[in-house]
Order: C-alpha cells, then sequence, then structure tokens
C-alpha cells in the first residue's frame, strides 16, 4: 500500500475511531484506505436523503 497525506484533523479522527473501537462515520473518501485494516469505516451517502 502507498502512503497516503491526511490533514491532521482527520488523523485524530481516525486515532479516535481506532483508540475507542468505534466505526468511523463518513460523508468523503478520505478514510476508505484505513477500512478493514486500522478501523471500520462507514461512508454514508448524503444525496439519499435529499
Amino acid at each position: 500500500m502507498s502512503a497516503r497525506n491526511m490533514s491532521k484533523n482527520d488523523l485524530w479522527i481516525a486515532a479516535a475511531a481506532l483508540d475507542s473501537k468505534a466505526i468511523l462515520l463518513t460523508t468523503d473518501n478520505d478514510f476508505e484506505h484505513l477500512h478493514n485494516q486500522f478501523i471500520t469505516v462507514e461512508i454514508i451517502d448524503i444525496a439519499k436523503y435529499y
């Protein structure tokens, strides 16, 4: 896997999800590369709710 640049805020969010063993809910693909490797990521399609 190649290295990816993540913002500091995204790193904090991912670290919090990892530490608390939480499912990370997001509306973008910024965390997709972490899914099932470190944390569980669920991407929500907000277009369904408009």
